[in-house]
């Protein structure tokens, strides 16, 4: 008797079995994801924790920001000394160790993943604005300091950038300002000025002791002469108002003198001597306040004074 296979039981129960083992690989394979995204926050938690890092990096920025700032200001104290020892340029070399010191410490001091083309910027345009400075306080004082004030701009200029990308950072220390009465632009242009100034005024003084008295002629020369090269230099912004008021006594002083010569000339004798006795208060006034200046800024020694 022929055997009858039953194809349609058959049928079902191999889709139900083919069913399962789909159903099962399907299974498997989701625990195999979940393996691997337990991996990955694994991974993730044991990585490096940037902010800290971050954190790390600005300690030591700010503190290296503000040991140079400290050494800025020991140099402020006592810069017009400095000068008058040693001229202009000596301001220079305690200001470009400080600047040195500092990009020392940015090389040595590694930035945060993802920081580190910032950080680089930044190193770059503190060792930009130091080199800038430098120079500009070793430059020669000339035609009203334009140079110095050109250099000291750019300067100003990149150091403000490396201070925004040290703030963003988190070193906001660098971004605070250097403590001192010279550390401004305008109080190293004073120096700079007095410095100039009172060896002008000591050329012209010397001058004054070669000649005899009855050289009138070139006791009038070197007084313009000298004049004429203090209004040269300009005046720094502090210290303005005081430099055109004992230049202008000074100028009027020499027109008095011209006056009271032409009144002696014309027989004028009272004239001639209250000309002359008004040349001669004006001198005092303008050198009086000269002096005043120069003390004012910070020389213990300005042209050939001392304070009183």
């Amino acid at each position: 008797m022929p055997v009858r296979t039953n194809r349609g039981a058959c049928g079902a129960a191999c889709l139900a079995a083919l069913t399962l083992l789909v159903a099962g690989c399907s299974l498997g394979g989701g625990d195999d994801e979940a393996a691997s995204d337990d991996e990955q926050t694994g991974a993730a938690e044991t990585g490096p924790d940037v902010e800290a890092l971050r954190a790390a990096w600005a300690d030591e920025v700010g503190a290296a920001c503000t040991e140079r700032d400290e050494q800025v200001e020991t140099l402020a104290r006592t810069l017009p000394r400095v000068v008058e020892r040693n001229g202009l340029a000596a301001a220079a070399e305690p200001v470009a160790a400080a600047e040195a010191a500092l990009q020392a410490t940015l090389a040595e001091t590694e930035a945060a993943p993802g920081d580190e083309a910032q950080a680089e910027d930044m190193a770059a345009l503190y060792q930009g604005a130091g080199d800038l400075r430098v120079q500009a306080l070793a430059v020669k004082h000339a035609k009203g300091d334009r140079r110095f004030y050109a250099l000291m701009e750019q300067s100003d200029e990149a150091r403000a950038e490396a201070e925004a990308i040290a703030t963003e950072l988190g070193a906001e220390a660098c971004a605070a300002e250097a403590a001192g009465p010279y550390s401004t632009v305008d109080g190293l242009a004073s120096v700079r000025w007095g410095s100039k100034a009172s060896q002008l005024c000591r050329a012209r003084d010397r001058a004054f002791m070669s000649f005899r008295p009855t050289d009138v002629a070139r006791y009038d020369a070197a007084s313009r002469r000298w004049l004429r090269q203090t209004r040269a230099l300009g005046a720094p912004e502090q210290y303005a108002a005081r430099v055109k008021r004992f230049l202008d006594k000074y100028a009027g002083s020499l027109q008095a003198q011209e006056q009271a010569a032409a009144a002696y000339s014309s027989g004028d004798i009272a004239a001639g001597e209250q000309l002359t006795a008004k040349g001669n208060r004006l001198v005092s006034e303008s050198t009086n306040i000269m002096y005043d200046v120069g003390f004012a800024i910070g020389f213990t020694r300005f042209c050939s004074a001392k304070p009183g």
